[in-house]
């Protein structure tokens, strides 16, 4: 676990709490600053994730980097044929 992953759980939470607030006391703005918050929370707290992955399975994330680009290779090799 490492503080992009602490703190995207926070700023969720965070969220949760606005979003609710904002639903019992009918402030639309609360409401929408709430589902703000709990998407960015839930993105950096999968890039957090990511993150422990890459860092714990160096392997792995070798192979698949490796792997994504040889796709992008032949993506571009595959525009460039049909462009041709």
């Amino acid at each position: 676990m490492n503080i992009d992953t602490i703190a995207g759980e926070g700023t969720r939470t965070k969220g949760d709490f606005k979003r609710g607030l904002g639903e019992v006391t009918g402030d639309a703005k609360l409401q929408q600053d709430g589902t703000a918050d709990q998407l960015s929370g839930e993105l950096r707290k999968g890039l957090g994730q990511v993150r422990d992955f890459v860092n714990n399975n160096k392997a792995a994330s070798y192979t698949a980097a490796g792997i994504f680009g040889l796709a992008l290779l032949n993506s571009l090799r595959t525009k460039r044929t049909k462009n041709a």
